[in-house]
């Protein structure tokens, strides 16, 4: 059998690649790790390296624990699920800390998944941050090599984002709606913030991905439509996948809903205006779902 296809998510943050991840995982012709963003293409700076390392060590301390608490209480399916989970983990920490000339660790790493799998993948948001060089670095890996890059409607994302560590940052005596409200505020009037927003400046990726990926070996797709059986069957097509239902009812990392100040809504659909005009100029149309949104600008 010929070797799978090797599949790079490269982003965005919160425009799906949870989701992908998933469904992707749950065929029986896709081998994906136990752990979603391996973080190997980021962490070439030691000091970085050592910071991610450390993350995964935790990481895998908790594994052993939740797997001698689900052996303690007799729940066996789960002991099994977290030795895979660990032994996944343990691989991942081995793999990030192997010598990387010619990136033969990563390699056997994603592609030591069984003789009939079909694809392989690593999807991790932050390596939309990364140079044209390590790009270039990703697709050079071999023929079967492909990146993906999905997009979310840009103000929908942003805010997506921001609620998300509204939630993992709230002081004692606030609300979700008003520290996500504070927080947008802080970004569109004071600069604050800015990993939410370079992770959400598509015309920056698309630029790097044009001039360091050839076009046929790369793909922009948008969220709101790879989540309906359309645009799931596109992506199927370009990846040599057989055809599957999507599915449409999943959601991964939704989060609360919470309500928008107007004010700010205006004020941010100015400021990213430029990430509707990019992704519009790159597709070659206007995505259906962002009309609304691109009309208000």
């Amino acid at each position: 059998m010929s070797r799978p296809t090797v599949l790079i998510g490269i982003g965005a943050t919160k425009a799906g690649t949870s989701w992908l991840y998933r469904t992707l995982a749950d065929r029986a012709d896709c081998a994906l790790p136990a752990v979603k963003e391996l973080h190997y293409w980021d962490t070439f700076s030691p000091p970085v390296r050592q910071r991610q390392l450390a993350v995964f060590q935790a990481q895998l301390a908790r594994f052993e624990v939740m797997r001698e608490e689900a052996e303690t209480a007799g729940r066996r399916w789960q002991a099994r699920n977290m030795d895979r989970r660990i032994a996944d983990m343990a691989g991942l920490i081995a793999m990030l800390d192997a010598p990387r000339k010619g990136h033969l660790a990563y390699l056997a790493y994603i592609r030591d998944r069984g003789t009939r799998t079909r694809l392989v993948a690593d999807i991790c948001p932050a390596y939309g941050l990364l140079s044209k060089a390590k790009l270039k670095d990703m697709v050079a890996l071999g023929r079967e090599t492909r990146l993906l890059y999905l997009v979310r409607d840009p103000l929908a994302r942003l805010w997506s984002a921001v609620r998300m560590q509204a939630e993992r940052q709230l002081f004692e005596g606030q609300s979700v709606p008003q520290k996500s409200n504070a927080t947008l505020w802080r970004i569109l009037h004071k600069g604050k913030e800015t990993h939410i927003t370079a992770r959400g400046d598509y015309a920056a990726t698309l630029a790097r991905l044009a001039e360091a990926v050839p076009r046929d070996r790369y793909r922009v797709m948008v969220m709101e439509e790879l989540m309906g059986d359309a645009g799931y069957d596109a992506l199927c097509d370009w990846l040599d996948l057989p055809r599957a239902p999507a599915p449409v009812e999943r959601k991964v990392h939704a989060g609360v809903e919470v309500e928008m100040r107007e004010d700010l809504r205006d004020r941010a659909l100015k400021e990213l205006a430029p990430q509707y005009d990019a992704v519009a100029a790159h597709l070659g149309r206007v995505p259906a779902a962002w009309a609304a949104n691109m009309k208000a600008l």
